[in-house]
């Protein structure tokens, strides 16, 4: 998949992430979050974060209440899906998983890419948040699940 698709949607991020992720450090401040994810639809759709406090199993994503939905990751997603006609995106195929692994790039970039100020301003250490994203149905959920958390963490942190 051309990444070049994406780069209104790279873009937005690089804009916005940070600001993003620290407004949930901030409120997260008293009860430590352990997991930040960023949801999608099966046919990627935008997305949402969401975030855990009480270091549950990231698969049991869709129970944590906390929830954020910025525009950044919503309206610049639903754009390059709408400009990709020749992908069908009901159905599983090499085609919807190639854009499935051209997001997690540009939101592993993006990822790695947040100040470490914002998570010492806020109490944390980098290492202590497990980044992911998945689709809150679908196609993808576990490989998405599994790629993006061996993409967007250190080692250890995914280990932990």
């Amino acid at each position: 998949m051309d990444l070049a698709k994406f780069d209104t949607f790279n873009k937005e991020c690089s804009e916005n992430l940070a600001g993003a992720i620290d407004e949930i450090l901030r409120q997260g401040q008293e009860q430590k979050i352990h997991a930040i994810g960023f949801i999608t639809t099966d046919d990627f759709y935008g997305f949402y974060l969401s975030w855990d406090y009480d270091n549950s199993d990231i698969e049991e994503y869709y129970e944590w209440e906390q929830g954020l939905e910025p525009d950044f990751l919503y309206q610049p997603v639903v754009d390059v899906v709408d400009s990709c006609e020749e992908i069908d995106f009901t159905t599983s195929s090499d085609e919807k998983w190639d854009f499935a692994k051209a997001l997690l790039t540009i939101l592993e970039k993006n990822i790695k890419q947040l100040p470490d100020e914002i998570f010492t301003k806020n109490h944390y250490k980098r290492e202590d948040i497990l980044f992911f994203a998945t689709m809150s149905d679908g196609d993808y959920i576990e490989e998405m699940l599994n790629a993006s958390v061996k993409m967007f963490n250190s080692p250890e942190t995914a280990k932990a």
